[in-house]
């Protein structure tokens, strides 16, 4: 039998990789409510996972290039696996959150470069959207058991279960190429103003993102009083629906452009992003969190494969670790917002919430096209 090419191990190892953060990412308020952590608690806690990973994006924009692919995908599983473990504890919580913060960033640094280089540029946007669509599978996966683990077990413990999923993806990268931007130092200078359209509409959609999304769990759970197992489910759902639109965006690319692909499925999630938080029945709730987020996250793996066409080999790590800094940060802080409003004002709190992040994703979506406007392809 042949041995799947290196490409697809890649793939394979994303999966299992996701599956293990999915269910960290999922069930981690609800293992620091477990842990006795205040809602503004949580807020911090989200925050410093992110920030951790922005205080650490310009080392590693120097660091990755020389280190490798290869071998910064062994370091970020060391940190997560050990941060995990700590954190699944109960141990030294927030430096363990940090650590995990910094093996995101790793992953975030190497992942889109490396896979670039293992398939040709035509094939770029079929195998971003297929690697998105794996991962937002697992989630399917992973929040389902979590959540019946919690059930069962208890959310205190559930966060170790992820654990295994980490060191099963471990042998899938071995030997793959460390990637030719190795040793070859990044170029930044004269790109500021390339760098700074192409990540403006992220960063808006990032900071709206962080008022409300990594609390739509507790949202839900709240408004309409689910149990841990159901909770999961529906978010479960919500990861297989956006696996599925992921995987019909190369159709939506060759026939609207990858640009316009963006553009469109993105302003299409708006309407029901305003069902998610104000229609009053779980069963259209439901619905509106499973198509808002496959249409919204299903641009992902387009932006990915299009900035490439924007950038020399040497940039594409420094970039992808300023995007999810950027991203980070800006989640962060209005993550952190958000648990301040919410201490504030309860459940009471989402409405104005989710007013700010319709009106920052539609600024940010409606400014895409000028991103792209007169930059030039790099050869």
């Amino acid at each position: 039998m042949r041995e799947p090419s290196p490409a697809y191990r890649f793939l394979l190892a994303g999966f299992l990789w996701s599956f293990g953060g999915n269910l960290v990412y999922f069930f981690l308020n609800f293992h620091l409510e477990a842990l006795g952590f205040s809602r503004q608690a949580i807020g911090l806690a989200q925050a410093v996972v992110l920030l951790s990973g922005v205080a650490f994006a310009l080392p590693l924009a120097y660091l990755i290039p020389r280190l490798g692919y290869l071998k910064s995908l062994y370091l970020a599983f060391f940190l997560a696996v050990g941060s995990g473990f700590l954190l699944g504890l109960g141990l030294w919580v927030f430096p363990s959150l940090a650590g995990y913060g910094l093996a995101g960033a790793l992953l975030q640094g190497a992942s889109a470069p490396l896979l670039a280089q293992l398939v040709p540029e035509g094939k770029r946007v079929a195998f971003f959207s297929l690697q998105a669509a794996l991962t937002t599978a697992s989630g399917f996966f992973s929040t389902l058991l979590a959540g019946y683990l919690s059930d069962l077990l208890g959310a205190r413990w559930v966060l170790l279960f992820a654990l295994p999923f980490f060191f099963l993806g471990l042998p899938l990268v071995r030997g793959l190429p460390a990637g030719v931007g190795e040793g070859r130092p990044p170029r930044f200078l004269g790109r500021v103003r390339a760098w700074l359209r192409l990540l403006l509409p992220q960063v808006l959609i990032g900071f709206g993102a962080g008022l409300v999304i990594p609390f739509l769990n507790l949202f839900l759970k709240e408004k309409f009083g689910l149990t841990y197992g159901t909770t999961g489910l529906v978010f479960a759902l919500s990861s297989l629906a956006t696996g599925a639109a992921m995987l019909l965006q190369p159709l939506l690319a060759r026939r609207l452009g990858r640009l316009g692909a963006i553009v469109f499925v993105q302003a299409l999630s708006l309407p029901f992003l305003a069902a998610l938080a104000w229609a009053p029945w779980l069963p259209l709730v439901t619905l509106a969190l499973l198509i808002r987020g496959a249409l919204m996250n299903a641009a992902g793996p387009v932006y990915a494969a299009l900035v490439m066409d924007y950038l020399a080999e040497e940039e594409r790590p420094g970039f992808f670790l300023l995007e999810s800094a950027l991203w980070s940060l800006l989640f962060a802080l209005a993550s952190a917002l958000s648990g301040a409003v919410q201490g504030a004002l309860g459940l009471r709190a989402f409405d104005l919430l989710f007013g700010a992040t319709l009106a920052l994703y539609t600024l940010g979506i409606a400014l895409w096209p000028w991103a792209f406007r007169g930059l030039k392809r790099v050869d």
